[in-house]
């Protein structure tokens, strides 16, 4: 059985491939890369998953058997929070036991970097090569149990984090104190239940949905995108919330929800933040966004005189850039931010924070934030549509790659990018991305257009150019 590390480790189904001898497999491979990189110590994490816990103690007993280290967590905690305590322990990188936005069926396995942020293709691609070799030797992978780790001096335990105290410096709470807006919060039955709610129940009128723990997510999916917000959007329209705020289940991305109770993309979001650091903090710089993002972020760069670095798809990149000090804010379009001087990992509960902020300092709701954003840089159209297959991923990406050259001549065609996919762009800035999905099958579509027209022809073409090469695969299969 071949085990991926996608843009964000390895997930799968629970008891198929996501399996107790699949993930000390996955641990005696990490604890072999960090040999060999003198790596001598990992935090360990886990999410409010089904079993999530389980397979936790498993992975340190298999890296403490290869005397690794351990800070491990006693109670569920977020992505970020991992982030942070590699950070403050000094520690060698990080295990979070999470599937992170997938449905409850599956678990996963994130591995973060020494610096906090997602690992780099070059350390992925030795832990995948090194499980390979485990599975395909059939090694007997050994344990230690937790008693003797700790006589040992090789397991610690942690409780509460110093995350929440460190996090206070970044965010003016003060004018969210003085506005005390009508906040509420939706966590999906995930690990930011723990962590939000302190920072802003005693300043704000605080109310939490979903904060209790499930490991099914009350059937919802808990990824915060606008299909999955309708209970959020109806609790913020039906308690006059000023704002509705959200993060997934291990709490890594942000979803937004306006007082109308209007989902607010992170391509509106992003902006809104990016302006605000370069207008209200003073804080000029460049900023890091992903293939994917909306290039409003590129129109506000350009009018402070800023730098864009745009990177393949994957937070990795992004943190990269951050913590190198070459961009003062990054983001992708799927909910995942990060500021400098904070974390090379995405942070939900960050991006929370700092929309409370600007809501309350400038006392607008997110949505006229955007109108603001749009009157000053012109309009913009964004959209994802996402589209399932079944295998066959090779020849179905070599068909798009070949109907893009289909697309018509009075689109004008600018200029074709493969940093990540397949990016077209159309000579009025206009732009469509085909790429596959790092952890799951499915194919991403990305359109952006400066008017809602254009919006539509790009979707009518990325419907037709999609469906027609799926419907050939299939067909084929006859």
């Amino acid at each position: 059985m071949d085990i991926h590390f996608g843009t964000s480790g390895w997930r799968g189904v629970i008891a198929d491939d996501f399996t107790f001898a699949n993930v000390k497999a996955v641990a005696l491979a990490i604890a072999k890369m960090l040999a060999e990189s003198e790596g001598k110590s990992l935090v360990v994490g886990y999410d409010t998953r089904f079993l999530s816990e389980d397979f936790a103690k498993i992975v340190a007993e298999v890296l403490i058997n290869n005397n690794i280290k351990i800070f491990y967590s006693l109670n569920d905690i977020p992505t970020p929070v991992i982030a942070y305590e590699i950070v403050h322990r000094i520690a060698d990188g990080g295990i979070n036991i999470t599937a992170s936005h997938n449905d409850y069926y599956y678990n996963g396995i994130k591995f973060s970097a020494k610096s906090g942020g997602p690992a780099l293709p070059e350390e992925t691609e030795k832990i995948e090569k090194k499980i390979y070799e485990i599975i395909k030797s059939g090694e007997r992978i050994k344990t230690k149990p937790f008693s003797e780790g700790i006589k040992e001096g090789l397991l610690m335990t942690f409780g509460e984090s110093t995350y929440s105290e460190s996090i206070k410096k970044l965010i003016d709470l003060d004018s969210i104190r003085d506005r005390r807006p009508k906040i509420v919060y939706e966590p999906f039955f995930g690990t930011g239940r723990r962590y939000l709610p302190p920072l802003l129940q005693d300043i704000t009128n605080f109310k939490m949905i979903h904060g209790e723990i499930d490991p099914l997510f009350g059937k919802l999916h808990p990824e915060p995108i606008e299909a999955n917000l309708i209970p959020l959007s109806n609790a913020v329209t039906q308690e006059n919330a000023n704002i509705g705020l959200s993060t997934d289940g291990d709490a890594d991305r942000f979803g937004i929800i306006d007082e109308s109770g209007a989902y607010i993309s992170p391509d509106k979001i992003l902006p809104i933040i990016y302006y605000y650091l370069i207008t209200e903090r003073q804080i000029k710089g460049n900023i890091v966004r992903t293939v994917s993002t909306t290039q409003m972020l590129d129109r506000i760069a350009r009018h402070f005189g800023c730098e864009v670095i745009e990177t393949p798809v994957g937070f990795k990149y992004i943190g990269d850039e951050v913590t190198k000090g070459n961009a003062i804010f990054g983001g992708e379009e799927s909910g995942g931010a990060t500021i400098t001087g904070w974390l090379a990992d995405k942070d939900g509960i960050l991006v929370d924070l700092l929309v409370t902020e600007i809501v309350s300092k400038r006392k607008k709701s997110p949505l006229a934030l955007f109108y603001e954003i749009i009157s000053k840089f012109g309009e913009i159209y964004s959209e994802r549509l996402d589209f399932e297959f079944k295998g066959k991923r090779e020849t179905i990406e070599k068909g798009l790659k070949e109907r893009i050259f289909e697309i018509p001549k009075e689109e004008n065609v600018k200029d074709i990018k493969e940093t990540d996919g397949t990016k077209i762009i159309f000579d009025d800035d206009s732009w469509l991305l085909f790429r596959f999905s790092g952890t799951e099958e499915k194919i991403r579509a990305y359109c952006e257009s400066i008017s809602k027209e254009k919006l539509e022809r790009l979707k009518n073409i990325t419907n037709k150019t999609v469906l027609d090469v799926m419907s050939k695969e299939n067909h084929n299969d006859f």
